[in-house]
């Protein structure tokens, strides 16, 4: 039987472009559920900030997005940017009201989605709220007020603590197993990739890789001040431990796909972390720390290691060519796939209007 061709919303957030050039997980996942519906024969409706390359409609909900606009904070307060985003999403709000009669469907994978929670007293429109970030108890308790809320978390962990929010699903993120090709042969280095914050703790990857007398490359954006200057900053010495600022495109996956594993030492509870998936996508075993939801997306010992602090990780190190690639790949084609992650939104899109 023929699937029903449906019309479909997804608001992205307006802090970066669509698709993001660099940092962005949220705005490359919102990118590639547009993309993936398309491709499964489905009318979608893509909300953004600034310029987007896209094949769905493209609403433009405000020229410029939030990275584009560089607040400057000797002139304007701090909390500016968020004042941006409440008006994006104020202005989003008003267009689904106005063509409600559009869509089938909304996917919301804004920030402040709860924002959006009082329209189901409103329109008839299941709208769908995809959580990127941590819960914390103010969150849940407007959550579990609303009978729709209609809440996905894209992990099991994310819900840790939080029971009282009525869950419609969790859905993993997805990774493009035709842009992360994997590779047998890794070169001679290890590889850090992400924001340079206490929360993802790139000095335990440094340390560890020193400890285990081998070659690191840290990469990644948002570098927090004074943390870079203070604590990373003074161990890079450019031939062992090298830093490369941000990285994106061919040469963030080539960086990927050549490492002999990707270190991952985060500090904090990580809803999913794309980087991982990225990662094994090209056959780069991980080795993290198990905070979020990292022993859900790695298998200890089969795809990576899940290790507890710096003398784990660096005796991981040692153990690396112990962990067989293709079994990263394999991983990701099953569980973490884009493929995978449309499926899985498509059956509840159904779910929803068949209700």
């Amino acid at each position: 039987m023929k699937k029903r061709r449906l019309k479909i919303a997804v608001i992205a957030p307006p802090f970066t472009t669509v698709p993001p050039k660099g940092h962005g997980g949220t705005e490359r996942i919102a990118y590639e559920m547009a993309e993936g519906f398309i491709r499964k024969g489905h009318q979608v409706t893509l909300f953004g900030a600034g310029n987007c390359k896209t094949s769905a409609k493209f609403i433009r909900v405000l020229k410029q997005t939030i990275e584009e606009r560089k607040n400057d904070t000797t002139f304007t307060e701090s909390f500016r940017p968020s004042r941006i985003e409440t008006v994006y999403l104020t202005k989003v709000m008003e267009e689904i009201i106005k063509k409600e009669k559009s869509f089938d469907v909304v996917f919301n994978h804004s920030k402040n989605n709860y924002l959006f929670l009082p329209l189901t007293h409103f329109i008839k429109i299941p709208i769908i709220n995809i959580l990127h970030l941590p819960l914390f108890k103010e969150v849940e308790e407007l959550y579990s007020c609303f009978k729709n809320a209609n809440i996905v978390t894209v992990s099991n962990n994310q819900r840790k603590g939080f029971s009282k929010i009525n869950y419609l699903a969790t859905v993993y993120n997805g990774v493009s197993t035709e842009k992360f090709k994997f590779s047998e042969k890794p070169k001679d280095y290890f590889l850090f990739l992400g924001a340079i914050g206490p929360h993802k703790n790139p000095k335990d990857a440094i340390i560890a890789a020193k400890k285990a007398k081998v070659k690191l490359i840290l990469a990644g954006g948002k570098i927090r001040e004074p943390y870079f200057l203070k604590k990373i900053k003074p161990l890079i010495n450019g031939e062992k431990i090298k830093y490369l600022g941000e990285v994106y495109g061919k040469t963030k996956i080539n960086l990927l796909k050549n490492a002999k594993a990707l270190l991952f030492p985060i500090k904090w509870p990580e809803p999913f972390g794309l980087v991982v998936i990225e990662a094994m996508a090209c056959g780069t075993p991980v080795i993290a720390y198990p905070n979020g939801a990292l022993p859900e997306i790695i298998e200890d010992k089969k795809t990576g290691f899940i290790v507890k602090n710096i003398s784990e990780m660096a005796e991981a190190i040692k153990k690396i060519d112990e962990i067989d690639r293709k079994k990263c790949r394999e991983r990701v084609e099953k569980k973490f796939s884009v493929e995978k992650m449309i499926d899985e939104y498509e059956k509840i899109a159904f779910k929803m209007i068949e209700k």
